[in-house]
């Protein structure tokens, strides 16, 4: 597919806007009055979360044939996004589709009300019929919603385990199960079974939501094989991640545009830091969507649209963030689950004009690159790795994902694939779902581990590539003072305690394996008394370098000694080339990405409620000049001033709270 040159917002809206004439006409005005903000309009079939009748989806449709071509003639795409496929959650009922079908069920037995299961053959009889019926209202595109996964389908979690599921799998692995016997399986046995097992089911997961793709494929195409497909994507590992699966069936045999809209969370600014949350969980599911996705909107969710729950500026802000983390544009669902007049949320379109040019800055100069720096080793399975030895269903997806979102805050750039990797993080048990080999690969690059990875580094025969051992672990008491080692530079004997007895996390006393193994950090208790190493570096003979820390290697390093510490081992790791970086005490998050030409470009963020002055921000390579955008697109010409060994080092004058900038070459 062709990469589009600018930025592409939507607008998606309730069904109390298009069916009312009245609020329908002043969406128009509105829609009259912002031309060229909105690029497009996704209309919701429903506003509840179940599945509804047949009959209902006819009754709107017909509406929707007549409605499509007033936002058209706007010169407005125009389409539909259908909100309940599979069902999201219980809700409505009385008023939803209610037949003998079978519903999501979990390993337990529990059945979600609101939802069916995609092996149910009426049911998927069902979904054809619906698309069908939404074609014949000849939109622009047709949006899939989120429900298109196989978990959090409320009340039931983890599905689907009916007794259709169960004999499908049973017949996949060649084994007969029950869903007894598959839960204690999925925790039992020895760890390379449980995950070995536990990958099965993922894939079961991936055929499954393929195939729907597929027949919705079909279905569409029986009224019109141009109309283009879209899917609401959520990072739900379980699912299996099987993007580039699912493209290729919404692509269809004629190879029709696949829009994607990547999302999850934020709906309010009570805690601002979630949006850079968001905003990685947003890049890693860009990560997996082929490079043939051109349109890629990021979700914008204010759900329930209370508007003083989410302040002008942030909506705004989250389009410039998501499109720095790989987007290409934004979906806006800013208002309204009512029939009410909706006036009160018209500065948030005000807002976003202001920032409109600025996102077709950014889109032109990163295009669909991937992010660069530091990467959260994953692939597809990773889910399989996650609550060994325990109720797997218990599991939270995202607490070793996570361990990268400190980093990013003091002024590190994340990779959100291997492709972009200068520096791998290997936390807890993720390098299971990883062969032998490609975990030899990753040890070849530079590779951070907590103690928990470490343990199974050396359990997988790999010890002579890492340096070090536990010894012991401690779990109170312990503080860590950063050691004589060149690493820390100025900050030698200074120290950080992050305080056990209240944010308890197990502090890991390692052992070095190798005279070349450096100490950097070392524990002692309130008494001074020293306990051991808890942090080092190693160089093997993969070339590769590793660096372990066993002391809370994941969170609370916001104070200066430890940022300045952090930022040094992963140049280290990297051997000099961390493509960019933060190099001043500042709490900015930044996305490292090429232009066209090959050229790094950034995007900033200052992820703060300071004023933050003298940004010294060092680019890897000789760069002499950078070009510094502003949201309102001033433009300001920055000249290094100065080297770091590999990098130019340039200086931001000033960056307003939650300001964001783009920095480029051009």
């Amino acid at each position: 597919m062709e990469m589009q040159m600018h930025s592409r917002i939507s607008l998606r809206v309730s069904t109390y806007f298009w069916t009312s004439p009245q609020r329908c006409g002043e969406l128009l005005t509105l829609l009259k009055n912002y031309k060229g903000v909105i690029d497009e309009v996704a209309f919701f079939t429903g506003f509840t979360h179940p599945p509804v009748p047949l009959k209902v989806i006819e009754e709107r449709a017909g509406i929707l044939e007549k409605v499509i071509p007033e936002f058209k003639a706007l010169g407005l795409s125009s389409g539909i996004n259908h909100l309940a496929t599979f069902g999201h959650l219980d809700e409505n009922l009385e008023n939803s589709l209610n037949e003998p079908w079978q519903r999501m069920m979990d390993i337990d037995g529990t059945i979600s009300k609101g939802c069916y299961c995609p092996l149910d053959p009426d049911f998927r009889k069902y979904i054809a019929k619906a698309y069908i019926l939404l074609a014949k209202a000849k939109p622009d595109f047709i949006w899939i919603d989120d429900d298109f996964r196989m978990e959090s389908h409320g009340p039931v979690s983890h599905c689907c385990f009916c007794d259709r599921c169960i004999a499908r799998f049973s017949e996949e692995t060649g084994r007969t199960w029950t869903r007894g016997s598959l839960k204690k399986s999925f925790y039992s046995g020895s760890i390379d079974e449980q995950v070995c097992l536990r990958k099965k089911w993922l894939e079961h997961n991936r055929r499954i939501l393929s195939d729907i793709a597929s027949e919705i494929r079909r279905a569409v195409d029986t009224v019109d094989s141009s109309i283009p497909l879209g899917l609401m994507s959520a990072e739900l590992l379980y699912g299996g991640l099987g993007f580039d699966r699912i493209w290729k069936e919404l692509a269809g045999p004629k190879n029709i545009k696949v829009m994607w809209r990547p999302g999850g969370g934020f709906y309010t600014d009570y805690a601002p830091l979630e949006m850079l949350q968001k905003a990685h969980t947003i890049g890693r599911q860009v990560s997996w969507i082929p490079q043939e996705v051109c349109d890629i909107q990021s979700e914008i969710e204010n759900f329930p649209y209370q508007k003083l729950k989410k302040s002008i500026l942030v909506p705004a802000l989250e389009c410039a963030v998501y499109i720095g983390a790989g987007c290409t544009g934004a979906a806006l669902n800013i208002f309204g689950i009512s029939s009410d007049p909706f006036q009160e949320y018209v500065p948030y379109f005000e807002k976003v004009k202001e920032f409109r040019n600025f996102y077709d800055y950014e889109v032109k100069a990163f295009r669909r690159s991937s992010c660069e720096g530091i990467w959260f080793a994953m692939n597809r399975d990773y889910y399989s790795t996650l609550a060994l030895n325990s109720d797997w269903f218990t599991a939270s997806p995202w607490a070793g994902i996570g361990a990268v979102n400190e980093i990013a805050e003091i002024g590190l750039p994340l990779a959100y694939s291997k492709d972009g990797a200068f520096v791998s993080v290997l936390s807890g048990d993720n390098i299971l779902s990883f062969s032998k080999e490609e975990i030899l690969k990753i040890l070849s690059g530079g590779v951070i581990a907590d103690a928990r990875a470490l343990a199974r580094l050396n359990e997988t025969g790999m010890s002579e590539y890492t340096g070090f051992e536990v010894l012991y672990l401690r779990e109170q008491d312990t503080v860590e003072v950063l050691t004589e080692d060149e690493i820390n530079g100025d900050f030698a004997g200074w120290h950080r305690d992050c305080r056990q007895s209240f944010w308890q996390e197990t502090a890991y006393v390692l052992k070095p394996t190798n005279n070349k193994s450096r100490v950097i950090s070392e524990a002692i208790d309130f008494a001074d008394k020293k306990i051991g190493p808890v942090g080092g570096i190693f160089e093997n003979k993969l070339s590769g370098r590793i660096a372990v820390l066993g002391y809370y290697p994941w969170r609370n390093f916001h104070s200066l000694a430890k940022t300045t510490q952090m930022k040094s081992i992963f140049r280290w790791l990297s051997k000099e080339t961390i493509p960019a970086y933060i190099q001043s005490f500042h709490k900015i998050a930044l996305w490292c990405r090429r232009d066209a030409k090959g050229r790094t470009c950034l995007l900033l963020l200052n992820a703060s409620l300071d004023r933050s002055e003298k940004i010294k921000v060092c680019v890897c390579g000789n760069i002499e000049r950078m070009t510094l955008v502003r949201t309102d697109c001033h433009r300001e010409l920055l000249k290094s001033s100065g080297r770091d060994q590999g990098y130019s080092v340039f200086e931001i004058k000033e960056m307003n709270p939650w300001e964001v900038v783009l920095l480029t070459q051009d």
